[in-house]
């Protein structure tokens, strides 16, 4: 029993020392050490020396564990012997600069490492040992020619002497200072790629260049021999670089844009940008690895045109190229005025907490879109209002997609036919004073979800290489009673003619066809030639009347005004007082602004025999043609009427217009190449039959294609007109706005808030108060609370 318990114990000690040394043996995951795939390389030098180089070794896992995670320090064991020496030597890396030693030669490395065994302890790790019989041999140095060009660089050589069985390519590498392999050949000509990033030779930098050396090589018994360096190619960054500069934009954010573009040969870059005046420098680049230029937040659909000019020492261009593109469509920071009185809610929906109204005609910026509502900041509040019933500024919206001329603003074009109207023509219209912007850009508001349509249909026009070229949008209230009353008060009046000479200033004189006098467009006075003193037309008929001893010409209804001559300050008795402390009205659309078929419009009295349409351009039958002498000067009325087939009504509404409303436009085409207008049947803003529909060119009809596609609808008697009654029927539009709009308020952009005045001016260096809060404008407008 003693017995078989000591055989036991026995069994039990023998088995536990072959686990403890299995232990000791195993490693974790199978771990080896082993050398890499290439061969050894031997390298003589010219001055006598030999570079040794031999493959890395590493411990290498099993399948089951990573290499990366079981790599370890390495040292290798070297023994080199030849006829003169032996040398024993531990190395840290996989070779060594021989200064004494001769072939032939032998040569053994074996690799060694620890690794941790099953106990926890480290254990020595060896390699298979290579050793090779290096054998002498008789190879020259080349003589290298480099040629490079972009990306590539050529190499050629000749070599005198045993001829290889083929040849290395070594490049050196800044980091280490050692020569690296980079290609093998068995011609004696070469085209190495050269890569910005990755591959066997990549792009110098700007403080080294790419040095390369040829050694021509034979094969032995598990090394390579290679013979003497060739002579040093060196080959500067700028060699290697193409002038193709592939200038492209990205958009990083939305509307805010990067420029990028690759290094090319030259000594510096321009970077330019198109103005109507040329290119501009915007800054001169040095040359780098690579170029991003940030263009900050530019203009929703604003057009940018980019060019990069790369230049040699004294200037000389080696390459350009342009890019060119619309930014992208948003209404982020774009100014915005409720068309009427709007809820102001505490987030972007009706049943949230409401922060009171906003009245219609407020100067907002956009902060944030989300569905149908904008938010805005109002008396230091931040609230969202429903877009829907928002005028959102054209310019800074839809961009340069359109081009934009508010004439009323500065110079309005309004006439009856080629006659201006007194107090209208070539003034500045009641509400549009404050449209034109000091730096001489103009207000464009118009409703937000007509915008959208607009947009369309500047796009088609675009591809065809066209521009819609808005001459008006939304109109106050108080401009469409002007213009109306203004109009009709001189409707029996002889139509005022351009003189035939020209000012200096290049102009031309109003002429009063009936006496020959100039008229003051600005207040409709006459100026007497001899005098130069100034008379109204009705003061000059009472001082002819009594120079001729005439009596009896009084209207006994209305003694203060002479007979036939119309009052031109006088009102429509039927139209209800226009009061601009209420600046909303309900009253149903006229003209203009509302009546799409002639049937809705004031019309005159049934004729018997209606004058039946006649061929572009032409008055129709019986009608004067240009040119014919009149016994007496034509009216407005006559030129403008047709022989009462259309109304003032036709052209100006009353009362109440769809440009009120902020949905209708008044616009033209223009070329993109050279922006000139299409020739149109009529001017724009001609008050006269000459620009009814039915008289379009193939102009017009274009434009009408151009509108109606994106949902817009005509008038018949302007060529010009186009308004969204969908929008307006959608949305229960059914007010308007009085009074004109300005910029005054608070804008926004990505640096900050500025508060603008009336005229778009901002504030700067200066302190106000907005709200009853003070605020300080630095040098560039931005506000500090």
């Amino acid at each position: 029993m003693v017995r078989k318990i000591m055989l036991a114990a026995a069994a039990a000690f023998v088995l536990a020392a072959l686990a403890l040394t299995a232990a000791y043996f195993y490693i974790p995951g199978g771990a080896r050490l082993s050398f890499g795939e290439e061969e050894l390389r031997v390298c003589l030098n010219a001055d006598g020396t030999i570079q040794l180089d031999w493959p890395e070794a590493g411990v290498r896992a099993g399948a089951d564990t990573p290499v990366s995670s079981r790599e370890k320090a390495v040292l290798y064991d070297l023994d080199i012997q030849n006829a003169d020496n032996h040398v024993q030597k531990l190395q840290t890396s996989p070779g060594i600069l021989l200064e004494k030693c001769t072939l032939p030669m032998t040569v053994r490395v074996q690799a060694m490492a620890e690794e941790k065994n099953l106990l926890g302890l480290y254990r020595k790790l060896t390699s298979q040992p290579l050793e090779v019989e290096v054998a002498s041999a008789d190879l020259s140095a080349p003589e290298v020619v480099g040629t490079p060009g972009p990306g590539t660089l050529s190499l050629s050589w000749k070599i005198s002497g045993q001829v290889p069985g083929f040849y290395k390519i070594f490049a050196l590498d800044p980091k280490d200072g050692v020569f690296h392999q980079a290609a093998s050949t068995n011609a004696k000509q070469i085209d190495l790629n050269v890569y910005k990033e990755g591959g066997s030779l990549t792009l110098p930098g700007y403080d080294h260049p790419l040095e390369l050396h040829v050694r021509a090589a034979v094969q032995g018994d598990g090394y390579v021999l290679c013979g003497p360096a060739s002579n040093l190619i060196r080959v500067e960054r700028q060699d290697l670089l193409g002038d193709e500069l592939n200038l492209v934009y990205r958009e990083k954010e939305p509307l805010v844009y990067t420029l990028e573009w690759d290094e090319t040969r030259g000594e510096y870059y321009d970077l330019q940008e198109w103005s109507p005046a040329g290119w501009t420098l915007l800054e001169t680049l040095d040359p780098a690895e690579s170029f991003a230029y940030e263009l900050g937040r530019l203009g929703s659909g604003s057009h940018h045109r980019f060019q990069v000019v790369a230049r040699d020492k004294n200037g000389t261009v080696r390459s350009t190229e342009e890019a060119e593109f619309f930014v992208s469509i948003d209404p982020l920071y774009a100014t915005v005025w409720p068309i009427i009185d709007q809820p102001f809610y505490e987030r972007a929906d009706k049943s949230a907490a409401s922060l009171g109204k906003i009245p219609g005609g407020t100067a907002l910026c956009v902060l944030e879109e989300s569905g149908e509502w904008f938010q805005v900041r109002y008396k230091d509040q931040y609230g969202w209002v429903d877009s829907r019933f928002c005028m959102i500024n054209l310019p800074e919206y839809v961009g340069d997609h359109c081009s934009y001329d508010i004439t009323n603003s500065y110079r309005s074009v309004f006439k009856v036919h080629e006659s201006p109207i007194a107090l209208i023509t070539d003034q500045v219209v009641k509400g549009f004073e404050h449209i034109q912007e000091e730096d001489g850009r103009f207000l464009v508001p118009y409703l937000y979800p007509c915008a959208k349509k607009l947009l369309s249909a500047a796009l088609a026009a675009e591809a065809d290489g066209y521009r819609l070229k808005i001459y008006e949008a939304f109109r106050p209230n108080e401009a469409t009673r002007f213009l109306y009353d203004t109009t009709a008060g001189q409707l029996e009046w002889a139509a005022l003619v351009y003189d035939e000479v020209e000012n200096e200033d290049g102009t031309f004189n109003a002429l009063d066809p009936v006496t020959g006098w100039v008229v003051d467009l600005a207040d409709g006075l006459l100026i007497d030639p001899e005098t130069e003193e100034k008379i109204s037309r009705e003061d000059l008929a009472l001082r002819q009347a009594e120079e001729a001893g005439l009596e009896g010409l009084e209207d006994p209804e209305n003694p203060e005004n002479p007979e036939g001559q119309p009052d031109l300050e006088g009102q429509d008795p039927q139209l209800p007082p226009a009061d601009p402390s209420q600046p909303f009205f309900t009253l149903p659309d006229e003209g203009e602004g509302g009546s799409l078929d002639p049937a809705e419009t004031p019309q005159p009295a049934p004729q018997p025999d209606p004058a039946p349409e006649t061929p572009e351009g032409e008055p129709p039958e019986g009608e004067p043609t240009e040119g014919e002498a009149d016994e007496e000067p034509e009216t407005y009325f006559q030129i403008m009427t047709n022989n009462g087939r259309f109304g003032l009504g036709s052209f100006l509404a009353r009362v109440t217009s769809a440009h009120n409303r902020g949905i209708a436009l008044d616009l033209t085409l223009e070329r993109i190449d050279g922006g000139e207008e299409l020739e149109m049947q009529s001017a724009i803003h001609d008050l006269s039959w000459y620009s009814a529909a039915y008289l379009n060119n193939d102009n017009a009809k274009l434009l009408e294609k151009y509108m109606t596609a994106a949902g817009m609808r005509g008038l018949s008697s302007e060529w010009w007109h186009f308004q969204d009654d969908e929008t307006r029927e959608a949305i229960g539009l059914t007010s308007y706005l009085f009074k004109g709009v300005d910029m005054g308020g608070w804008t926004r952009d990505a640096r900050g808030w500025r508060c603008r005045d009336a005229d778009g001016s901002v504030y700067q260096n200066t302190a106000f108060t907005v709200d009853g809060k003070r605020y300080t404008a630095d040098q560039d407008g931005y506000v500090q609370e």
